[in-house]
């Protein structure tokens, strides 16, 4: 009886480490979208499509705007007009929350000064460039495409 339990006991051993070596975690689990974010990211263009030729882009960026810079935390967002100050007709300089949304593959972000919502489409997010595309509204009879490139 004494035998038949040491053997039970040992097999169980054997198979449950087995398991636990078969069953090894991931060494490069895929990257978390949202976690590639928390940067600073200085904007480094911002386009529209050209009127009259959609596929042409025409670049609304200004020099005042290389020294831009939009903070992603773990506590929200902070998009900070550079020490060049510009108006904010192009963009609007702004701070709230913000949350990735996997299923459009989007930036939500959740301004408190001036209160807006608005859903940035990424296009292009690695270690070291952020594009994005919206639609801004401020004018509703004039809704315009915008890209904004970034880099880190």
């Amino acid at each position: 009886m004494i035998k038949s339990n040491i053997l039970k006991f040992i097999a169980v051993t054997l198979t449950a480490g087995i398991i636990l070596v078969a069953c090894k975690k991931d060494e490069n689990p895929a990257p978390d979208k949202a976690s590639k974010l928390l940067f600073n990211w200085k904007i480094t263009n911002i386009t529209t499509p050209k009127a009259g030729q959609p596929e042409t882009d025409s670049t609304l960026f200004k020099a005042c705007m290389t020294d831009d810079v939009i903070k992603f935390t773990n506590t929200g967002f902070d998009f900070q007009d550079g020490a060049t100050k510009c108006d904010s007709t192009i963009f609007n300089y702004a701070k709230g929350n913000w949350g990735y949304k996997l299923a459009s593959d989007s930036i939500q972000l959740s301004s408190t000064s001036p209160a807006k919502y608005t859903s940035w489409k990424v296009i292009t997010l690695n270690d070291s460039i952020l594009r994005v595309r919206y639609i801004d509204s401020a004018n509703p009879a004039k809704k315009i495409n915008k890209t904004i490139s970034f880099k880190h």
